[in-house]
């Protein structure tokens, strides 16, 4: 069996975090995370297996994160629905991840996103969709701020989206915003501010972010049709937020 392509598009980190001796097999949720049949058992042929999954199952592949945000949501309900003990001065919003946690999820989010946004443009230039005048723009911006040339589209996250932003009518886009540009406009505008949010990196962000961020990503790969492999990445992120959550 070849599995050559499969590891490198397919690897993450995220598993490694939770094999340390002294790490229970469960946590939050009884999950088994760890050995046979545990979900971040991340063996070959596990990935193999995932790698030969459809298109068609990229949304039930990744039907999970909605409903994280929704759980995420609830549990913020109902703790605001919680009497405040008196001489408390309100509530804060529960961070669940601590910061090594959250560096591990930022770090491949960030990752993820602006490799499926390196190779989604790289694929509308191939198309003849990339406006020579747009990229200059964007390059010279870039240049402007002291940053040194990138290989491919590889800029930073809000730069390509800057970048796919002033191609809204010649880009090709999916999913239930294809042919609307309001929608995608108000996508790209949200995806921007996540990535300006995402920069400031002080990893004690709310668990209400975190889930914003990855619905929004959801969103943005259904919109430039990513890739089986990179939506199982964004799955794999939204998984091991889901197992941190408290």
């Amino acid at each position: 069996m070849s599995l050559k392509g499969v590891g490198t598009d397919l690897f993450s980190p995220l598993a490694l975090y939770f094999r340390g001796h002294d790490f229970p097999t469960e946590k939050k949720g009884e999950k088994t995370m760890i050995g046979q049949h545990g979900w971040l058992e991340s063996t070959e042929q596990a990935l193999y297996d995932r790698n030969k999954q459809s298109p068609q199952k990229k949304t039930r592949i990744l039907d999970g994160i909605k409903k994280i945000a929704k759980d995420v949501s609830e549990l913020h309900q109902t703790r605001r629905t919680h009497p405040v003990a008196r001489g408390t001065v309100g509530t804060h919003a529960a961070v669940s991840l601590d910061p090594r946690e959250q560096s591990l999820l930022y770090c491949e989010l960030e990752f993820n996103l602006t490799t499926a946004l390196n190779i989604y443009v790289s694929e509308e230039l191939d198309k003849g969709h990339l406006s020579p005048d747009n990229l200059k723009k964007v390059s010279d911006e870039w240049h402007q701020k002291g940053h040194h040339k990138v290989i491919g589209f590889r800029y930073d996250l809000e730069t390509q989206l800057e970048l796919v932003s002033l191609h809204i009518n010649d880009f090709s886009f999916y999913g239930r915003r294809q042919g609307n540009t309001t929608e995608i406009a108000l996508l790209l505008n949200e995806m921007k501010m996540n990535a300006r949010n995402m920069r400031v990196r002080t990893f004690c962000q709310p668990d209400s972010t975190i889930a914003k961020h990855l619905v929004g990503s959801q969103s943005l790969f259904n919109l430039i049709n990513a890739s089986t492999s990179q939506q199982i990445a964004l799955a794999e992120i939204a998984r091991f937020f889901k197992l941190l959550l408290k």
